[in-house]
């Protein structure tokens, strides 16, 4: 796995691994658990396993909840589904200011996301 940090202080992307893997492999998720926790974010690109597999992933930080406001996917509990289109741009909740669930008396870690189509650069 290669670390390459995005800035002096936050941020870092991860090469040479897959979250797949890291769902069932102790010790590459411990590897990717720390650069987390060194560098608060982290980008990693080309990722391909199924939800089933992203689900697991997530999991290994914790226990996962439903969102309170759009709940989960009737498979994969724990996992939101946010799906755009030209017929839904208008609905842009997620891009604008949010806090998710950070009002909750002990809030989450974070958030493991994941673009799988991603939008043509305007």
């Amino acid at each position: 796995m290669k670390i390459e940090p995005l800035t002096c202080s936050l941020g870092a992307e991860l090469s040479g691994v897959d979250l797949g893997d890291a769902a069932h492999d102790a010790g590459l998720f411990a590897e990717i658990k720390a650069a987390l926790l060194q560098y608060k974010v982290l980008f990693l690109r080309d990722q391909h396993f199924s939800r089933a597999e992203h689900v697991a992933f997530a999991r290994r930080f914790g226990d996962l909840e439903d969102h309170p406001v759009v709940g989960s996917d009737p498979e994969h509990p724990g996992l939101v589904r946010i799906y755009k289109g030209a017929d839904t741009r208008h609905l842009q909740y997620e891009n604008a200011w949010h806090n998710d669930a950070t009002w909750r008396e002990r809030p989450q870690m974070g958030a493991v996301l994941r673009c799988v189509v991603c939008p043509r650069p305007a």
